[in-house]
């Protein structure tokens, strides 16, 4: 299991992200990831194990392209 946490710079509605999430072809061979949103700040976390660990850039990557599908001034902030 790995465990992410971001602060946006705008809000976003945790349904229209994960409508945005999933529209992600790429996504499909990727383990399962169950997001909460609090405010600004979300956090992901990823059922996989430890040989199959979703590298950190790509993880950051494919979340960030999917804020801004949404809203393209959103900065997101990884802490």
């Amino acid at each position: 299991m790995q465990r992410f946490v971001a602060e946006l710079s705008s809000s976003i509605e945790k349904s229209e992200f994960e409508k945005s999430w999933h529209s992600d072809p790429k996504l499909h061979p990727e383990p399962k990831v169950e997001f909460a949103f609090t405010g600004r700040r979300v956090s992901a976390v990823v059922h996989s194990d430890a040989a199959h660990q979703w590298p950190l850039a790509s993880f950051h990557q494919t979340f960030s392209a999917a804020i801004r599908r949404l809203n393209s001034v959103c900065n997101v902030r990884w802490l």
